[in-house]
C-alpha cells in the first residue's frame, strides 16, 4: 500500500479528533491500513467488558464460532498465514459469551470497542464522512462512518478523542456474519444458526448477546440487512 496513502489518512484521523468536528465534512475516500496486535492481545470494550483474545485457527476453521478466552487489556486485529489465521478468539452467540462481533479480513469488528485500531487495519480504502445524531437525553454527538465494499461501520466520537464502534450495517450480497448467514438468508437459516431466542420486531427479529443487540431485517422471507449495534450507549 502507498505509505504516502497511509500517513495521510493517520494525520486525518489526528487532525479531525483535534478539532472536535464542529461541522459535517464532505465524504473523503481513503486508505483504511495500519500496524495489526500480535496473537496474545486481549480485546477490551469501552464499558471494560473482556471480548477475547487473538489465537490462531486452522484454514478450515476460520470462519467457525470460537469459544471464549480470559484476557484484560486493549487491542483489536488479525493476521492471515499459510498455516492458519490469527483471528480474535470472542463470543458470537448467546449461548456462548458476551458479544456479537462481524468478522472482514480476519479482523473482528466489536461494537462497543475502539474503532482505530480495527478500522486502521483493513487493507481496503474506504469513504469516511462524518455527522451528527441526538443520543437518548437529547444531546447531540459526531458519528463518523467508514463505508466499505461490503459494510458500513459507525463510530461515535468520545470525549477523550477516541471513536467506539456503535453500530455496523451489512447489505451487500457478499456480506456475511462469521455464523454463515448473509443477504438472502431465510428465517429458517437465521433461526437454525443463532437460536429460538430472539425479539420479534415485526419485520426485523434482535439477539441479545450482553452489550450487543444483532437484528436481521426482512422482506418476502428474505434477509435484506443485518445490524451489528452496541447497546449500551446512553
Amino acid at each position: 500500500m502507498n505509505e504516502r496513502i497511509r500517513s495521510a489518512c493517520k494525520r486525518y484521523a489526528v487532525n479531525i479528533a483535534l478539532t472536535g468536528l464542529l461541522f459535517a465534512l464532505p465524504t473523503t475516500a481513503v486508505a483504511c491500513s495500519s500496524g495489526k496486535p500480535a496473537k496474545g492481545t486481549s480485546v477490551t470494550l469501552s464499558n471494560g467488558e473482556t471480548a477475547g483474545v487473538i489465537v490462531t485457527m486452522g484454514p478450515d476453521e476460520s470462519s467457525s464460532r470460537a469459544e471464549t478466552n480470559e484476557a484484560t487489556t486493549g487491542g483489536t486485529s488479525s493476521s492471515g498465514s499459510s498455516t492458519g489465521d490469527n483471528v480474535i478468539a470472542a463470543p458470537t452467540s448467546p449461548k456462548t459469551g458476551n458479544s456479537f462481533a462481524f468478522r472482514y479480513q480476519n479482523i473482528l469488528f466489536i461494537p462497543g470497542s475502539d474503532a482505530a485500531s480495527a478500522v486502521g487495519s483493513v487493507t481496503e480504502d474506504c469513504e469516511i464522512s462524518d455527522t451528527t445524531e441526538t443520543d437518548k437525553k437529547g444531546a447531540e454527538y459526531f458519528v463518523r462512518s467508514y463505508t466499505f465494499s461490503s459494510f458500513v461501520l459507525y463510530a461515535r466520537s468520545e470525549t477523550d478523542g477516541r471513536y467506539t464502534i456503535t453500530r455496523i450495517v451489512l447489505s451487500s450480497p457478499n456480506s456475511v456474519t462469521p455464523e454463515g448467514i448473509g443477504i438472502g438468508a431465510s428465517l429458517e437459516d437465521v433461526i437454525k444458526t443463532y437460536g429460538s431466542q430472539y425479539t420479534d420486531n415485526g419485520n426485523s427479529i434482535t439477539y441479545t448477546a450482553g452489550s450487543t443487540d444483532l437484528t436481521f431485517f426482512f422482506a418476502n422471507g428474505s434477509v435484506t440487512d443485518i445490524t451489528y449495534k452496541y447497546n449500551k450507549l446512553s
